[in-house]
């Protein structure tokens, strides 16, 4: 089942502002409010909240099924699993340059585990954490848990890691 998000790029009056920090729509529909965007199950979505003074921020993975347990997040439908929610602008900065620097890596956000989205989840709702917390969060995401073996181009050795896009 494919998970709808709306997007609201112009907003009038106190309607937020909603857009996608991070994610890869399968197509998109048009609605009243503004576009919607269809994800696949199983991705790994940052979708943004902005109005006047409060900027929020959401990272969740798309679920296969409606699961009356899972996280509501406006603007979604249907429930999600919720991996981390944050409310001021410096965090939703940090969480943004969390997703470019994956990306910069090579590693595919959909492949990361949910444990570790939900490590810089707890590192994001402390104190404003420095830039090392995020990436030396992914680094022990690899290490700690058992998986495969994989070539690292970079270092020219073989490792053992979690999925392939951990190297």
């Amino acid at each position: 089942m494919n998970t709808a998000v709306q997007l609201r790029t112009l907003a009038a009056g106190d309607m937020p502002r909603c857009d996608l920090v991070h994610g890869s729509p399968l197509r998109f529909l048009a609605g009243d409010l503004g576009p919607i965007a269809l994800l696949a199950p199983g991705a790994v979505v940052a979708y943004r909240l902005r109005s006047r003074r409060l900027t929020r921020l959401f990272v969740f993975r798309t679920l296969e099924i409606d699961d009356r347990l899972a996280a509501f997040v406006p603007g979604v439908r249907p429930r999600v699993r919720l991996l981390i929610a944050v409310r001021s602008a410096g965090r939703v900065r940090l969480a943004r340059n969390l997703f470019a620097h994956l990306t910069k890596t090579g590693r595919n956000p959909s492949h990361v585990t949910d444990a570790f989205y939900l490590r810089v989840g707890v590192a994001l709702a402390g104190r404003l954490p420095s830039r090392e917390i995020p990436p030396s969060l992914l680094r022990q995401s690899c290490r700690t848990s058992p998986g495969g073996i994989a070539h690292d181009t970079r270092r020219g050795k073989v490792v053992r890691v979690e999925h392939e896009d951990c190297p």
